[in-house]
């Protein structure tokens, strides 16, 4: 079963249900950092104690924010939770990219690209995947795996992330959806797939 979809993608709304501690971003490049600016001191408060930690999550979101609009994402949420003193942090993106064309050189279908080898990017390793699966918001490719997450720690070692990404061909406009998980946490990443494959099932397209 797949939702309706509109004819032109500039009619269509994206939604998908989002668990309470999660927060649906601001993608405006006209409101976005008074938004991130509202949403940290939300989070941390206004001491004067904080107030290094609050100009080091604005600088991180905003940054987080303007990747997501240059690659064409139109949802974005996060996750920033703190459990016992162990932060938990995730993050998802939406966003269109072109088919990529088979051997016949026409748009690829879910079946092809199933039985199509994934070229990792650059420091990408691939893990699972990719399974043919069927989500309400049509059939996808689910591939997961590990990427830089673009930040070294203190002993110059570069951090991974855990990515899990729903690829959905919608040929009616001749664009793909993707929708990228990610978490930083790696000792729960089997935790944050299981959700991860949750949240893909409730993506819907609205008119």
């Amino acid at each position: 079963m797949t939702t309706a979809l509109p004819a032109d993608p500039a009619l269509a709304r994206f939604s998908m249900v989002l668990p309470n501690t999660w927060t649906l971003m601001d993608l405006d490049p006209a409101t976005r950092d008074r938004s991130v600016e509202r949403l940290i001191r939300q989070a941390l408060g206004t001491r004067d104690s904080l107030a290094t930690l609050r100009r080091w999550a604005i600088t991180q979101y905003r940054a987080f924010l303007q990747d997501a609009t240059a690659a064409g994402a139109f949802f974005a949420a996060q996750l920033s939770q703190d459990i016992g003193g162990r932060p938990l942090t995730a993050s998802m993106l939406a966003f269109l990219g072109l088919t990529p064309l088979g051997a016949d050189r026409m748009p690829m279908g879910v079946e092809e690209m199933v039985t199509t080898p994934a070229e990792p990017g650059e420091d990408e390793s691939i893990g699972e995947g990719p399974p043919e699966v069927e989500l309400p918001i049509g059939w996808a490719v689910r591939v997961r795996g590990r990427t830089s997450a673009g930040l070294a720690g203190s002993d110059g070692v570069v951090a991974l992330a855990d990515i899990t990404r729903f690829f959905v061909p919608v040929a009616e406009w001749g664009y793909m959806l993707v929708m990228a998980f990610s978490t930083p946490i790696l000792s729960a990443s089997d935790t944050f797939a299981a959700l991860f494959d949750q949240l893909a099932r409730t993506a819907r397209w609205q008119v």
